[in-house]
């Protein structure tokens, strides 16, 4: 049965060609033609002839799984049905009925067309909008997926041959505390800088060893050379202590004064010389490149922060496993190195809160599952006791499930590139020891967060995406309240440092996706498929901000303290959509915080479509 919108277009098809052929036979065709389209066609017949649309219906720009749920979004309180058109064959596979929704961002309305699961490429039509062709596909994150990890290739620091601008980097660096020169070369830029930051650029061993295990298609001899190149820079970083020193080319004095570009000349400082100031205070970019051995990068030598440290443990440990088989002796030097840190993790007690908490348990989980040591199962049950009293379990304002930052402060914890860990370690653990004790315990935890916290929010905005956090105190921008908390989906613009929400969404969704297989609840594996929807399209700006897929991405930030600048990779995830005051999504215009890449954003997206992958 045709609905109005297929029968008026089918009825201009016949019109135009019966005109076509009456134009022919006539003398005065022209005169004759403008006439029948004045008198026969209305208006929005008219426009339909013209073939002109307006891609306003919002779609995963690169796609989805066969068993995935798939939703379409369109601006404005539409009541009316759509179709979903094979691009190859021209067939309706599908039609449905968009459902108005007012939401926190705005009156939009959605169509579910997750009853599509037959191999093939798509859009979807109603009346004069449309949507970008998008695919259905076991397989059709691979390409993504490989971008990314092209990009990491693409971002390597040090001798490589496969760096937009290699060699680099190859006098990286000197210490901060003695001025002696260390190598601690190779390793990944982290963002649209060269700064290689320890505590972001370690999740890009996270996110491309967890491919690894999940998705072997994508060429699991390609993914272990990314991550033993990555790793080179992470085992030199760490301290004959145990512990991961902080960064190197980033800020040592101010901003910005170690990200340059180098001559690529080693040395060592004369004892006791102030090398922060000379020879490179006041010089420009240039100037230093022509230096000589002076103007080698800066290590920060101080130990890295408890949550990195932990994660440098839980990549060591998914690497040893990973290379166990092919090359021993270097899978024995990762069980070593984690061993060694997470003995120094654990003497510091301090600066606690649930990300660190969480990490931790994933970093022993890592542990032992790589080498059978109780010990690290006993300290990961251990710490998911400790987690537990940082969660609330009544009804606080109508509200629970989340964690605080400490049992003592009553903040919500919030982290927006490094969240969720806590949730899905949890998941892990209980997916390790499903016959363990306190399992019933753990399930109570991911089930309380889940759908007595991130659902709440999921299902109050149209696109389905995770809150950044609650606030207790006052009203952060947005005038959004749940019982006695303020909530925002993005950072406040008016804070000294902000960034786009493209990590939380997907740490968000790995967490969701696990927690669905655990619950056996299909409504949380939904709420994950739509976190990703976000970063590829499903937005308010139907921009999708995976470089290389999909369409209208946000505008490059191409860094600015060094030339020659990053240039545009395909594969980098930017930083994300960000909120204005008033928690409304923006695009901005080639703003860092929204248009720089960081490894954070790029590792959480592959970690995500590895895990959708999987699941489907």
């Amino acid at each position: 049965m045709k609905n109005k919108n297929s029968d008026s277009q089918s009825k201009g098809i016949h019109c135009r060609d019966w005109l076509k052929i009456y134009y022919i036979q006539s003398n005065y065709g022209f005169l004759v033609l403008s006439m029948i389209l004045f008198i026969h066609f209305s208006p929005i017949q008219a426009q339909r002839l013209s073939r002109d649309y307006n891609v306003d219906i919002l779609v995963n720009q690169a796609g989805y799984t066969p068993d995935a749920s798939k939703i379409c979004v369109v601006p404005g309180l539409l009541e009316r049905g759509f179709e979903v058109v094979n691009t190859v064959t021209g067939k309706i596979a599908f039609k449905g009925n968009f459902i108005p929704i007012k939401g926190d961002f705005g009156e939009y309305a959605t169509g579910d067309f997750s009853e599509v699961m037959a191999t093939g490429s798509y859009y979807i039509l109603s009346d004069t909008l449309r949507s970008y062709p998008f695919r259905i596909s076991k397989n059709v994150y691979e390409q993504p997926m490989a971008s990314i990890i092209d990009y990491f290739s693409r971002q390597r620091c040090g001798n490589s041959t496969a760096g937009y601008l290699t060699p680099c980097h190859l006098d990286d660096g000197v210490r901060m505390d003695n001025g002696k020169h260390q190598d601690v070369s190779g390793g990944w830029h982290d963002a649209s800088d060269l700064r290689k930051w320890v505590g972001a650029t370690i999740y890009g061993m996270l996110g491309i060893a967890k491919t690894y295990e999940l998705y072997p298609q994508l060429g699991n001899h390609k993914l272990l050379a990314e991550l033993k190149w990555g790793n080179r820079y992470f085992l030199n970083m760490q301290e004959p202590e145990g512990y991961i020193m902080s960064y190197v080319g980033g800020d040592v004095q101010k901003h910005s004064d170690s990200n340059r570009w180098t001559d690529n000349m080693t040395g060592n400082y004369e004892e006791g010389e102030p090398y922060f100031t000379k020879p490179n205070a006041g010089k420009s970019n240039a100037d230093m490149l022509i230096i000589g051995t002076k103007d080698d990068r800066v290590i920060r030598t101080t130990p890295l922060d408890l949550m990195g440290q932990y994660n440098f443990i839980a990549s060591e440990a998914i690497v040893a496993r990973i290379a166990k088989e092919t090359d021993p002796d270097y899978s024995r030097r990762c069980i070593d190195a984690a061993e060694k840190c997470l003995i120094w993790c654990k003497k510091s007690d301090k600066d606690h809160n649930p990300g660190i908490i969480g990490a931790s348990i994933q970093a022993a989980l890592e542990l032992y599952k790589t080498t059978g040591n109780v010990s690290h199962k006993e300290f990961a049950i251990s710490q998911a006791a400790l987690l537990e009293t940082y969660q609330e379990t009544g009804d606080e304002g109508g509200i629970s499930g989340f964690f605080y930052n400490s049992r003592e402060a009553q903040e919500p914890y919030k982290n927006i590139s490094r969240g969720c860990v806590e949730f899905y370690a949890i998941c892990d653990l209980i997916q390790e020891f499903p016959a363990h004790e306190n399992v019933s315990e753990w399930k109570e935890m991911i089930t309380s967060y889940a759908r007595d916290y991130l659902k709440v929010f999921i299902a109050s905005n149209s696109f389905g995406i995770v809150p950044f956090g609650l606030y207790t105190k006052e009203d952060p921008g947005g005038n959004r309240k749940i019982g006695d908390f303020w909530y925002r989906y993005f950072m406040q613009p008016e804070l000294s440092w902000w960034v786009g929400i493209n990590s939380n969404v997907a740490a968000a969704g790995i967490g969701l996706l696990k927690a669905s297989a655990i619950l056996n609840d299909d409504e949380l594996k939904a709420y994950a498929q739509k976190q990703l929807d976000w970063i590829i399209g499903v937005n308010s700006f139907n921009s999708s901000t995976l470089i290389g897929t999909g369409y209208n991405h946000p505008e490059h930030f191409p860094g600015s303290t060094f030339y020659p600048t990053t240039p545009v990779i395909n594969g980098a995830v930017m930083n994300g959509l960000g909120g204005d005051s008033d928690d409304q999504p923006q695009i901005g215009g080639g703003w860092w915080q929204i248009s720089e890449y960081w490894t954070p954003m790029v590792a959480h997206t592959l970690w995500l479509m590895a895990e959708l992958t999987a699941a489907d």
